[in-house]
């Protein structure tokens, strides 16, 4: 992932790594990225938390855009 001078990744990452994550967390990338924005937070890592929460929200959006077809792999989230 790459990341700026402000330690916060760009929007084309960002969609990236919520499709990784969902790849390899299946229906518990929305519960990992809300930890990982949770503990980036508590830390005090402003930025690293907003980034984890833009996650978080294209995790859910993909998901919940997915309808249906969530269940068969064809008809996935990150289908393009």
């Amino acid at each position: 992932m790459n990341v700026t001078a402000t330690g916060t990744a760009n929007d084309a990452d960002e969609q990236s790594l919520a499709r990784a994550m969902v790849d390899v967390h299946g229906a518990e990338a929305a519960v990992v990225a809300r930890d990982n924005a949770r503990a980036a937070a508590l830390a005090g890592q402003k930025p690293q938390a907003r980034s984890w929460i833009r996650v978080l929200g294209l995790i859910q959006q993909r998901t919940n855009s997915a309808g249906a077809g969530a269940n068969d792999p064809s008809q996935g989230p990150f289908k393009e």
